[in-house]
């Protein structure tokens, strides 16, 4: 009994720190973007977004599916960890080098680019080609050690910020905001690098790609690796377009208000993040408490969606007068739409576990389908007419369907759309775990 308490203790500080980090991160980063939309102005920021949205496209060659998968392995055969580990950096390398190099291709060759523009891609390019190092927060997140991935990545923020600030103070370019970008992921890197050292990871000299491995891994991945282009698709395709079809401009007004709205996304990450290891371990010797526990989870992250909505819907507005200026006031109405997605995307990452869990990666594969080509028909449609409002309403639409409706249409999927429908129907659930959580 004594060892599950200090186990779940650990699950419990795991997340704090996660949930410390992402907090800390969300208000100093929109404190620094704030400062940073302010100064380049709509058209500029609107490039600076453009670039590194149309970045987390090509990035997603990247994923190969594995993010989530790496961690199941590490925790299920700690034993393999070097095989594992180095197979998996192996395959995102060159997944990361080849999208990078398409990235640049793209900004050259595309006539309409400025010279400014083409920079900030090839910068946004950079930021792709060092993301494999990104292996070794996996290893943290299945030992349950976030503190080592949260100090990493809160030093690069504030070193970054504190360089974006400089920036504004001696009145540099739109391209030095895109490069700091690039020097925070390397920071966070170099950090998480010396910590993995420091506290004796698998060797880095005894990391080996493994051809079986790989063939396992990508295998179960392919299914998840196509959800989760889908699920890049309709999550940046939206700036992407406004660049398109509207222009620059209105692609610095949307993304203050994507911003915003996204602003807690890090909530449901870092829960999930840290509940993803005992899930599996549950799955295992207790299919009772296994469903029990998701559904305490689904609870939970439904409550604190709702609250998140309830702040936007009241204080979005004022918050985006107050801070970014009269220059932003059309991103207004296009907070309050886009914030109605929140519930969904909550919801979505506790049943992405599920997927990983169950190890039915069809699903992931429909769903994000779905939800990405109704965005895009739907931002075909309403972005000519409607500009940002109207990309917020099609990610709106897409999210509700691909996370929530589409899980109706399977049998498999029936009983996790049943157990989310009683979290968003019934918010008092979340609060009765919440109360249970205080009193154990």
């Amino acid at each position: 009994m004594m060892k599950q308490l200090q186990r779940y203790r650990k699950y419990i500080n795991n997340s704090l720190w996660l949930m410390g980090e992402r907090i800390f991160g969300a208000l100093f980063g929109l404190v620094i973007m704030a400062v940073v939309a302010r100064y380049l102005g709509p058209a500029d920021f609107g490039l600076l977004s453009y670039a590194f949205a149309l970045a987390s496209l090509f990035a997603i060659v990247g994923h190969l599916g594995l993010d989530g998968l790496i961690v199941r392995e590490l925790v299920r055969e700690p034993d393999q960890a070097t095989h594992v580990l180095g197979t998996v950096f192996t395959m995102k390398l060159v997944a990361y080098i080849l999208a990078a190099l398409t990235l640049v291709a793209y900004a050259i060759l595309l006539q309409s680019h400025s010279q400014t523009e083409i920079y900030l891609l090839c910068l946004a390019a950079v930021s792709i080609a060092i993301s494999p190092v990104a292996t070794f927060s996996s290893w943290f997140h299945a030992r349950v050690l976030a503190r080592y991935v949260s100090i990493s990545a809160t030093i690069a923020l504030v070193v970054a910020g504190t360089g974006k600030l400089a920036f504004v103070f001696i009145g540099a370019s739109v391209i030095a905001f895109a490069a700091m970008n690039v020097v925070q992921i390397v920071i966070a890197a170099v950090i998480g690098i010396f910590f993995y050292i420091r506290i004796k990871g698998p060797p880095l000299m005894q990391w080996k790609f493994s051809p079986v491995v790989a063939k396992a891994l990508l295998s179960e991945s392919w299914m998840i690796f196509f959800g989760a282009i889908f699920a890049i698709i309709y999550l940046k395709i939206d700036q992407v377009m406004l660049r398109w079809l509207v222009g620059p401009q209105e692609v610095g007004v949307y993304a203050v208000a994507a911003t915003l709205s996204e602003a807690a996304y890090f909530i449901p990450a870092a829960i999930c993040t840290s509940v993803f290891p005992k899930l599996v371990e549950l799955r295992k010797v207790d299919g009772a408490a296994y469903y029990a526990r998701l559904q305490s989870l689904f609870d939970i992250l439904s409550l604190v969606a709702l609250g998140v909505l309830i702040s936007i819907l009241f204080l979005g507005g004022p918050l985006i007068l107050a801070i970014f200026g009269e220059e932003y006031q059309a991103s207004v109405p296009i907070l309050l739409v886009h914030a109605l997605a929140t519930p969904f995307i909550f919801l979505r990452f506790a049943f992405n576990g599920w997927i990983l869990v169950e190890k039915l990666a069809v699903f992931s594969l429909i769903t994000q389908g779905i939800g990405a080509l109704l965005n895009v028909m739907l931002n075909l449609v309403l972005i000519p007419h409607f500009s940002g409002l109207g990309a917020a309403a099609a990610t709106v639409a897409s999210y509700a369907t691909a996370s929530y409706l589409a899980l109706l249409v399977s049998g498999r999927t029936r009983q996790v759309f049943v157990m989310m429908s009683r979290s968003i129907f019934m918010p008092w659930r979340g609060v009765q775990c919440l109360f249970s959580l205080i009193r154990n």
